[in-house]
């Protein structure tokens, strides 16, 4: 029953709506606040908040809405009653929703749906309330996939085209788009029909990838790029995030991703045109490369002034394990524990050492082979890539079929969802793993003249080629031993010792 001694906190939320049809968050909160004065539900606290889609097909993540669910887990959201607008005010994402109900039935919160204006209040903890709450969770979800479908099937000339799927959109840095005249149900306009590299803008793009490949961080490149005036098509100077992006998109191999299926494009790879450096397959090649270093959780980027030596942050102190930088003493270049300060050696010594047993070492094809990825035969990879194509077929199908009667099926089909998307996650990185080329071979190709090559490559190449061979499982870990001899000058030689595994 409920009494003058309850109290509320809000969830607000307003989709980024050009059609204006959409509650604003003041009306929404207006609204709620005079439906909860009516039941004598007191407002309180500060409202949680979110601008954005809470669907599915949202891309951008929900600071207001994670804030909710986390205050509500660990018992600090401090009121009676959680109270929205309508419940896709919180999530049209049924797991999500599901979420909060659970959390509110464990804390005994209350929740208030003003647009459920005969009987607003639901009590988690009541079975039937609860079976309320799935069913208007699945509702939300029906709802958001069919506001999905309408705004695809605009989509679907341009996915179907005869000659692949057509451009859409904002035009990639890096192409040009092409126009033609073209009638759509009855009306005859300007309409984007393909797109082809910019003579002018693509060599930029291909820079990007083959500085990524090198090794080289996205805040290195848009300091450079900033430097060099290259700015979006906007006129704005491409921050390290943009330039990340950019990184990612497929439309630069001719491909447009729909819903997380690769559909051939109208339209050439961005080498595709004269005078390019590359040939269309050697981009495609660097590309698929350059994700898979992008997606590595072990990839370290440079800060603002550091990387400028090979070796430093490699070497280890032998003392107290401790990472090796530079300094300078008497003039003297000497790399120094950076922890603790337990040992010092000469640089110059040290570098010369370290070079001449990298260099031997990318002279040698059985050190190239060590790095191979794991088994990545044709016939395992089909196998992945056809365990793919069931599972979202599956999860299609399983999205698409009817609502099922009572709470129990209706979790059930949630559930069944969810383990199909962690299945899916599964094989997508069982995938990628297959497919994962050599990381030493994308960094510094095989070849003659390994020593000149090496010499010409810059500090951001060396340094990644010395953390992928300096390591126990390959050449050995470097490490510096404090001085046999204090006061005398020992040889590096004889101070440096590998720990492999």
């Amino acid at each position: 029953m409920i009494t003058a001694t309850l109290t509320a906190r809000q969830i607000l939320r307003v989709s980024q709506d050009k059609s204006g049809t959409e509650r604003s968050i003041d009306e929404q909160h207006a609204e709620t606040a005079s439906a909860l004065t009516v039941h004598g539900i007191t407002l309180t606290g500060t409202p949680y908040s979110d601008v954005g889609s809470a669907s599915d097909y949202a891309r951008k993540s929900r600071d207001g809405f994670g804030q909710l669910l986390a205050d509500l887990r660990s018992g600090k959201f401090g009121a009676d009653c959680l109270a929205m607008w309508e419940n896709s005010r919180a999530s049209r994402q049924p797991r999500e929703w599901i979420a909060v109900a659970d959390a509110c039935r464990d804390r005994g919160i209350l929740i208030f749906i003003t647009t459920q204006r005969r009987n607003p209040m639901y009590d988690p903890r009541n079975g039937s309330d609860y079976a309320d709450l799935v069913d208007e969770a699945v509702k939300a979800m029906r709802a958001s996939a069919l506001t999905s479908e309408r705004v695809l099937r605009a989509l679907n000339s341009n996915l179907n085209h005869a000659d692949g799927a057509k451009p859409q959109g904002q035009t990639p840095l890096g192409f040009e788009r092409e126009y033609a005249m073209t009638k759509v149900n009855g009306k005859t306009a300007m309409r984007p029909v393909g797109q082809k590299p910019d003579p002018e803008t693509a060599p930029l793009i291909i820079e990007l990838f083959q500085r990524l490949r090198r090794g080289h961080s996205f805040l290195s490149i848009e300091r450079d790029w900033k430097a060099r005036d290259i700015r979006s098509r906007r006129g704005n100077h491409l921050s390290a995030q943009n330039l990340r992006a950019v990184a990612a998109r497929k439309a630069y191999i001719g491909i447009r991703v729909h819903k997380g299926e690769e559909l051939p494009a109208a339209w050439p790879v961005i080498a595709d045109y004269p005078g390019s450096p590359l040939t269309p397959d050697a981009f495609v090649t660097l590309f698929r490369e350059v994700q898979v270093i992008l997606a590595d959780p072990a990839r370290v980027t440079a800060k603002p002034g550091a990387g400028k030596h090979v070796f430093s942050m490699t070497l280890k102190c032998d003392e107290c394990s401790g990472p090796e930088k530079v300094t300078t003493r008497h003039a003297e270049p000497q790399y120094v524990c950076r922890d603790r300060g337990c040992t010092r050696i000469d640089k110059a010594e040290v570098d010369r050492l370290l070079t001449q047993r990298i260099i031997r070492a990318l002279s040698r094809e059985d050190v190239y082979a060590k790095l191979n990825p794991a088994d990545a035969e044709d016939a395992a990879l089909e196998s992945v890539r056809d365990a793919l194509r069931a599972k979202r077929a599956e999860l299609g199908e399983l999205e698409a079929a009817p609502t099922p009667a009572g709470a129990r099926a209706k979790l059930a089909m949630i559930g069944a969802m969810d383990e199909l998307e962690a299945e899916i996650a599964e094989l997508e990185a069982e995938e990628s793993r297959c497919t994962a080329p050599n990381p030493l071979a994308s960094v510094f190709p095989p070849g003659p003249d390994v020593a000149a090559r090496w010499e010409a490559a810059d500090v951001a190449t060396k340094r990644q080629v010395a953390r992928l061979l300096l390591v126990p499982e390959r050449l050995g870990e470097v490490r510096v031993q404090r001085s046999p001899r204090p006061g005398e000058k020992v040889p590096a030689s004889e101070r440096l010792t590998l720990r492999r595994v």
